[in-house]
Protein backbone atom coordinates (compact mmCIF):
# COMPACT_ATOMS: atom_id res chain seq x y z
CA UNK A 1 0.00 0.00 0.00
CA UNK A 2 1.18 3.67 -1.03
CA UNK A 3 0.35 6.28 1.74
CA UNK A 4 0.74 9.09 -0.51
CA UNK A 5 -1.24 8.26 -2.99
CA UNK A 6 -4.36 10.09 -3.64
CA UNK A 7 -7.84 8.08 -3.21
CA UNK A 8 -11.11 9.75 -5.34
CA UNK A 9 -14.38 10.51 -3.15
CA UNK A 10 -17.44 12.03 -4.42
CA UNK A 11 -16.79 15.36 -1.67
CA UNK A 12 -13.30 15.48 -1.09
CA UNK A 13 -9.60 14.23 -2.17
CA UNK A 14 -7.53 12.11 0.71
CA UNK A 15 -4.00 11.31 1.07
CA UNK A 16 -4.42 9.26 4.26
CA UNK A 17 -4.35 6.05 2.39
CA UNK A 18 -7.75 5.47 2.86
CA UNK A 19 -10.73 5.75 0.71
CA UNK A 20 -14.13 7.45 2.42
CA UNK A 21 -17.31 4.74 0.75
CA UNK A 22 -19.80 6.90 1.91
CA UNK A 23 -20.02 9.94 0.35
CA UNK A 24 -22.59 10.29 -2.18
CA UNK A 25 -25.06 7.43 -0.75
CA UNK A 26 -26.80 10.63 1.02
CA UNK A 27 -26.30 14.25 1.78
CA UNK A 28 -26.51 13.69 5.04
CA UNK A 29 -23.43 11.32 5.31
CA UNK A 30 -19.44 13.29 6.09
CA UNK A 31 -16.39 11.77 5.04
CA UNK A 32 -13.75 10.72 6.78
CA UNK A 33 -15.25 7.52 8.11
CA UNK A 34 -12.35 4.36 8.26
CA UNK A 35 -12.04 1.13 6.23
CA UNK A 36 -11.32 -1.93 8.00
CA UNK A 37 -7.87 -3.45 7.48
CA UNK A 38 -9.58 -5.82 4.43
CA UNK A 39 -10.49 -3.27 2.32
CA UNK A 40 -9.01 -2.37 -1.21
CA UNK A 41 -6.67 0.02 -2.21
CA UNK A 42 -6.39 1.79 -4.89
CA UNK A 43 -3.15 2.59 -6.77
CA UNK A 44 0.35 1.10 -7.67
CA UNK A 45 0.47 -1.95 -5.34
CA UNK A 46 -3.30 -2.23 -5.58
CA UNK A 47 -4.85 -4.80 -3.40
CA UNK A 48 -7.64 -7.00 -3.88
CA UNK A 49 -9.13 -9.37 -1.10
CA UNK A 50 -11.83 -12.06 -0.66
CA UNK A 51 -15.02 -10.56 0.20
CA UNK A 52 -17.11 -12.39 -2.39
CA UNK A 53 -18.13 -14.59 -0.26
CA UNK A 54 -19.96 -12.12 2.51
CA UNK A 55 -22.20 -11.45 -0.76
CA UNK A 56 -25.86 -11.79 0.00
CA UNK A 57 -28.30 -13.47 -2.61
CA UNK A 58 -31.58 -11.22 -2.70
CA UNK A 59 -34.20 -12.89 -4.86
CA UNK A 60 -36.27 -10.09 -6.54
CA UNK A 61 -39.61 -10.78 -8.42
CA UNK A 62 -38.19 -14.48 -10.39
CA UNK A 63 -36.04 -16.55 -8.90
CA UNK A 64 -33.68 -16.19 -12.06
CA UNK A 65 -32.84 -12.88 -11.15
CA UNK A 66 -30.45 -12.06 -8.22
CA UNK A 67 -28.64 -8.61 -7.13
CA UNK A 68 -25.54 -8.44 -5.59
CA UNK A 69 -24.05 -5.57 -3.61
CA UNK A 70 -20.55 -4.02 -4.81
CA UNK A 71 -17.69 -3.53 -2.49
CA UNK A 72 -17.62 -0.39 -0.47
CA UNK A 73 -15.09 1.24 -2.13
CA UNK A 74 -17.23 1.66 -5.39
CA UNK A 75 -20.29 1.75 -3.72
CA UNK A 76 -20.89 5.59 -3.92
CA UNK A 77 -20.18 5.16 -7.91
CA UNK A 78 -21.88 1.47 -7.95
CA UNK A 79 -25.34 0.39 -7.20
CA UNK A 80 -25.45 -3.11 -7.55
CA UNK A 81 -24.69 -6.42 -9.37
CA UNK A 82 -27.05 -8.49 -10.61
CA UNK A 83 -27.39 -11.47 -12.57
CA UNK A 84 -30.28 -13.00 -15.02
CA UNK A 85 -30.32 -16.83 -14.91
CA UNK A 86 -32.83 -19.38 -16.02
CA UNK A 87 -35.15 -20.70 -19.09
CA UNK A 88 -38.09 -18.55 -19.74
CA UNK A 89 -40.95 -19.39 -21.81
CA UNK A 90 -39.92 -18.42 -25.87
CA UNK A 91 -42.12 -15.17 -26.52
CA UNK A 92 -42.16 -14.06 -22.67
CA UNK A 93 -42.07 -10.22 -22.05
CA UNK A 94 -40.51 -8.57 -20.13
CA UNK A 95 -40.98 -4.68 -18.92
CA UNK A 96 -37.63 -2.94 -17.62
CA UNK A 97 -38.48 -0.10 -15.17
CA UNK A 98 -36.80 3.22 -15.08
CA UNK A 99 -34.67 3.30 -11.80
CA UNK A 100 -32.90 7.05 -12.08
CA UNK A 101 -29.55 4.70 -13.08
CA UNK A 102 -28.02 3.25 -16.09
CA UNK A 103 -26.72 -0.04 -16.60
CA UNK A 104 -23.88 -2.17 -18.90
CA UNK A 105 -25.33 -5.73 -19.20
CA UNK A 106 -23.47 -8.07 -20.46
CA UNK A 107 -24.82 -11.31 -22.12
CA UNK A 108 -22.87 -14.59 -21.52
CA UNK A 109 -25.01 -16.89 -23.86
CA UNK A 110 -24.33 -18.67 -27.05
CA UNK A 111 -26.77 -16.87 -28.66
CA UNK A 112 -29.50 -13.60 -28.91
CA UNK A 113 -31.90 -14.25 -26.07
CA UNK A 114 -33.77 -10.80 -26.22
CA UNK A 115 -35.12 -8.37 -28.45
CA UNK A 116 -37.57 -5.14 -28.18
CA UNK A 117 -40.39 -4.33 -30.83
CA UNK A 118 -37.64 -2.65 -33.29
CA UNK A 119 -35.84 -5.98 -33.37
CA UNK A 120 -33.13 -4.69 -31.51
CA UNK A 121 -31.71 -7.96 -29.83
CA UNK A 122 -28.97 -8.68 -27.21
CA UNK A 123 -26.43 -10.71 -29.19
CA UNK A 124 -23.97 -13.43 -27.73
CA UNK A 125 -21.20 -12.45 -25.92
CA UNK A 126 -21.79 -8.84 -26.18
CA UNK A 127 -21.99 -5.69 -24.21
CA UNK A 128 -24.92 -2.89 -24.26
CA UNK A 129 -24.79 0.02 -22.75
CA UNK A 130 -28.78 1.08 -21.13
CA UNK A 131 -28.80 5.01 -21.07
CA UNK A 132 -31.20 6.58 -18.19
CA UNK A 133 -34.74 5.14 -18.73
CA UNK A 134 -37.78 7.74 -18.55
CA UNK A 135 -40.35 4.92 -19.12
CA UNK A 136 -40.74 1.32 -19.52
CA UNK A 137 -39.11 -0.95 -21.78
CA UNK A 138 -40.22 -3.97 -23.12
CA UNK A 139 -38.33 -7.02 -24.45
CA UNK A 140 -39.24 -10.54 -25.64
CA UNK A 141 -37.72 -13.90 -24.97
CA UNK A 142 -36.07 -15.04 -28.27
CA UNK A 143 -33.93 -17.76 -26.85
CA UNK A 144 -34.39 -20.75 -24.87
CA UNK A 145 -32.21 -19.91 -22.06
CA UNK A 146 -31.05 -15.97 -20.54
CA UNK A 147 -27.93 -15.71 -18.69
CA UNK A 148 -26.93 -11.86 -18.53
CA UNK A 149 -24.42 -9.82 -15.59
CA UNK A 150 -25.25 -6.07 -15.19
CA UNK A 151 -23.72 -3.50 -13.56
CA UNK A 152 -25.58 -0.74 -12.61
CA UNK A 153 -24.56 2.69 -11.81
CA UNK A 154 -26.05 5.29 -9.09
CA UNK A 155 -27.20 8.09 -10.74
CA UNK A 156 -23.99 9.95 -11.20
CA UNK A 157 -21.44 7.29 -10.58
CA UNK A 158 -20.91 6.66 -14.08
CA UNK A 159 -19.20 9.94 -14.71
CA UNK A 160 -16.11 8.91 -12.50
CA UNK A 161 -15.03 6.62 -15.63
CA UNK A 162 -16.30 9.27 -18.54
CA UNK A 163 -16.60 12.53 -19.74
CA UNK A 164 -19.38 11.34 -22.24
CA UNK A 165 -22.41 13.70 -21.52
CA UNK A 166 -24.87 11.42 -20.50
CA UNK A 167 -27.63 12.80 -21.78
CA UNK A 168 -26.97 12.29 -25.08
CA UNK A 169 -27.41 8.66 -24.04
CA UNK A 170 -30.66 9.23 -22.55
CA UNK A 171 -33.36 6.14 -23.35
CA UNK A 172 -30.70 4.15 -25.87
CA UNK A 173 -29.48 0.75 -25.88
CA UNK A 174 -25.87 1.04 -27.14
CA UNK A 175 -23.68 -1.86 -27.97
CA UNK A 176 -20.23 -0.96 -25.97
CA UNK A 177 -18.57 -0.69 -29.31
CA UNK A 178 -20.50 2.33 -30.25
CA UNK A 179 -20.25 3.79 -27.05
CA UNK A 180 -16.52 3.85 -26.99
CA UNK A 181 -15.66 4.21 -23.06
CA UNK A 182 -15.25 1.89 -19.59
CA UNK A 183 -16.29 -1.69 -20.94
CA UNK A 184 -14.22 -3.38 -24.12
CA UNK A 185 -15.60 -4.90 -26.83
CA UNK A 186 -14.46 -8.52 -25.24
CA UNK A 187 -15.03 -8.15 -22.00
CA UNK A 188 -18.56 -10.33 -22.50
CA UNK A 189 -16.20 -13.60 -23.46
CA UNK A 190 -13.59 -12.36 -20.36
CA UNK A 191 -16.60 -12.94 -17.97
CA UNK A 192 -17.84 -15.93 -19.91
CA UNK A 193 -14.26 -18.24 -19.21
CA UNK A 194 -14.74 -17.77 -15.67
CA UNK A 195 -16.67 -20.45 -14.14
CA UNK A 196 -18.44 -19.30 -11.04
CA UNK A 197 -20.36 -15.82 -10.49
CA UNK A 198 -17.65 -14.98 -7.51
CA UNK A 199 -14.99 -14.97 -10.17
CA UNK A 200 -17.01 -13.18 -13.00
CA UNK A 201 -17.93 -10.33 -10.11
CA UNK A 202 -14.13 -10.25 -9.16
CA UNK A 203 -13.25 -9.39 -12.79
CA UNK A 204 -15.81 -6.94 -12.88
CA UNK A 205 -15.16 -5.32 -9.43
CA UNK A 206 -10.89 -5.35 -10.46
CA UNK A 207 -11.59 -3.57 -13.28
CA UNK A 208 -13.14 -0.93 -12.06
CA UNK A 209 -10.84 -0.41 -8.60
CA UNK A 210 -8.28 -0.20 -11.25
CA UNK A 211 -9.83 3.14 -13.08
CA UNK A 212 -10.28 4.73 -9.66
CA UNK A 213 -6.83 5.72 -10.59
CA UNK A 214 -7.80 7.51 -13.68
CA UNK A 215 -10.87 9.09 -12.16
CA UNK A 216 -12.69 12.38 -13.29
CA UNK A 217 -13.74 14.68 -11.17
CA UNK A 218 -16.66 14.60 -9.89
CA UNK A 219 -19.56 17.08 -10.05
CA UNK A 220 -20.34 17.03 -6.32
CA UNK A 221 -23.36 19.43 -6.25
CA UNK A 222 -25.18 17.23 -8.32
CA UNK A 223 -24.54 14.60 -6.80
CA UNK A 224 -25.82 16.12 -3.43
CA UNK A 225 -28.90 17.06 -5.36
CA UNK A 226 -29.68 14.15 -6.58
CA UNK A 227 -29.68 12.79 -2.84
CA UNK A 228 -31.77 15.71 -1.44
CA UNK A 229 -34.28 14.76 -4.16
CA UNK A 230 -34.31 11.17 -3.62
CA UNK A 231 -34.77 12.11 0.48
CA UNK A 232 -37.90 14.80 -0.84
CA UNK A 233 -39.39 11.24 -2.71
CA UNK A 234 -39.27 13.31 -5.83
CA UNK A 235 -41.68 16.04 -4.29
CA UNK A 236 -39.15 19.07 -4.22
CA UNK A 237 -40.26 21.69 -6.40
CA UNK A 238 -36.94 22.38 -8.75
CA UNK A 239 -37.07 26.08 -8.23
CA UNK A 240 -36.44 25.34 -4.57
CA UNK A 241 -33.85 22.85 -4.80
CA UNK A 242 -31.94 25.50 -7.23
CA UNK A 243 -32.41 27.88 -4.58
CA UNK A 244 -30.43 25.53 -1.98
CA UNK A 245 -27.56 24.90 -4.62
CA UNK A 246 -27.63 28.52 -5.56
CA UNK A 247 -27.19 28.27 -9.47
CA UNK A 248 -29.39 29.53 -12.22
CA UNK A 249 -31.77 27.40 -13.54
CA UNK A 250 -30.15 26.83 -17.23
CA UNK A 251 -27.05 26.31 -15.85
CA UNK A 252 -28.30 23.59 -13.30
CA UNK A 253 -30.68 21.94 -15.87
CA UNK A 254 -27.25 21.68 -18.07
CA UNK A 255 -24.73 19.77 -15.43
CA UNK A 256 -27.40 17.68 -13.66
CA UNK A 257 -28.21 15.96 -17.55
CA UNK A 258 -25.04 15.98 -18.17
CA UNK A 259 -24.39 13.99 -14.92
CA UNK A 260 -27.49 11.69 -14.66
CA UNK A 261 -28.77 11.68 -18.12
CA UNK A 262 -32.14 13.79 -16.71
CA UNK A 263 -32.94 16.99 -16.18
CA UNK A 264 -34.26 17.91 -12.62
CA UNK A 265 -38.26 17.48 -13.58
CA UNK A 266 -37.34 13.76 -15.36
CA UNK A 267 -35.46 12.48 -12.33
CA UNK A 268 -38.30 13.55 -9.94
CA UNK A 269 -40.45 12.34 -11.97
CA UNK A 270 -38.78 9.03 -11.38
CA UNK A 271 -37.69 8.78 -7.94
CA UNK A 272 -41.67 9.74 -7.11
CA UNK A 273 -42.92 6.92 -9.41
CA UNK A 274 -40.08 4.54 -7.50
CA UNK A 275 -41.65 5.76 -4.12
CA UNK A 276 -45.39 5.15 -5.04
CA UNK A 277 -44.47 2.07 -6.51
CA UNK A 278 -43.23 0.77 -2.96
CA UNK A 279 -45.90 2.10 -1.21
CA UNK A 280 -48.33 0.27 -3.04
CA UNK A 281 -46.52 -2.56 -1.99
CA UNK A 282 -47.30 -2.04 1.69
CA UNK A 283 -51.43 -1.10 0.87
CA UNK A 284 -54.40 -3.06 -0.26
CA UNK A 285 -55.72 -2.05 -3.60
CA UNK A 286 -58.75 0.02 -2.01
CA UNK A 287 -56.33 2.74 -0.92
CA UNK A 288 -55.18 3.97 -4.26
CA UNK A 289 -56.73 7.30 -3.63
CA UNK A 290 -54.21 7.71 -0.42
CA UNK A 291 -51.35 6.73 -2.06
CA UNK A 292 -51.46 8.77 -4.63
CA UNK A 293 -51.86 11.94 -2.49
CA UNK A 294 -49.22 10.88 0.20
CA UNK A 295 -46.82 10.48 -3.14
CA UNK A 296 -47.67 13.45 -4.80
CA UNK A 297 -50.30 13.14 -7.09
CA UNK A 298 -53.20 14.93 -7.48
CA UNK A 299 -55.66 12.26 -7.72
CA UNK A 300 -55.94 8.06 -7.97
CA UNK A 301 -56.94 8.56 -11.84
CA UNK A 302 -53.37 11.18 -12.28
CA UNK A 303 -51.21 7.88 -10.53
CA UNK A 304 -52.88 5.15 -12.67
CA UNK A 305 -52.16 7.51 -15.54
CA UNK A 306 -48.50 7.78 -14.72
CA UNK A 307 -48.29 4.29 -13.81
CA UNK A 308 -49.33 3.23 -17.22
CA UNK A 309 -46.39 5.99 -18.50
CA UNK A 310 -43.60 4.72 -16.85
CA UNK A 311 -44.27 0.71 -16.03
CA UNK A 312 -47.26 -0.01 -19.04
CA UNK A 313 -48.87 -1.68 -15.81
CA UNK A 314 -51.46 -0.53 -13.70
CA UNK A 315 -51.03 0.19 -10.06
CA UNK A 316 -53.16 -2.43 -8.67
CA UNK A 317 -49.85 -4.85 -10.09
CA UNK A 318 -47.73 -3.61 -7.52
CA UNK A 319 -50.19 -4.20 -4.64
CA UNK A 320 -49.73 -7.69 -5.43
CA UNK A 321 -45.64 -7.92 -5.45
CA UNK A 322 -43.43 -8.69 -2.06
CA UNK A 323 -42.62 -5.74 -0.04
CA UNK A 324 -39.31 -6.07 0.95
CA UNK A 325 -37.79 -6.58 -2.33
CA UNK A 326 -36.84 -4.55 -4.96
CA UNK A 327 -38.25 -4.65 -8.60
CA UNK A 328 -35.95 -4.01 -11.33
CA UNK A 329 -38.68 -5.14 -14.29
CA UNK A 330 -42.04 -6.82 -14.35
CA UNK A 331 -42.54 -10.67 -15.95
CA UNK A 332 -46.30 -11.38 -18.05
Amino acid sequence: MLKNSLYVCLFEFHDCGKFCPSCGISPQVTCGRDFPPNDACVGDGMVIPDFFGSFALIPIIEPMYREYPPHPVLSPYIDKYWEVKGSPEMGEKMKILPDGCTDFIFNLDDARNLEDKNRFGIDPLHGYFVGAMKSYSELSVCAGSLHMIGVRFTPCGLTIFTKKPLGELSGQRLHSRDVGFLFHEEFASLLREKSTLEERLQVIETFLISRLKYAEEVDKQIVWATGVIRQAGGLLPVRELMSRVCICQRHFERRFKHATGYTPKEYSRVVKFRRAMDVLRQVSGNNLFSVAVDCGYYDSSHLVKEFKKLSGSSPMVFTSLPADTPITYLGE
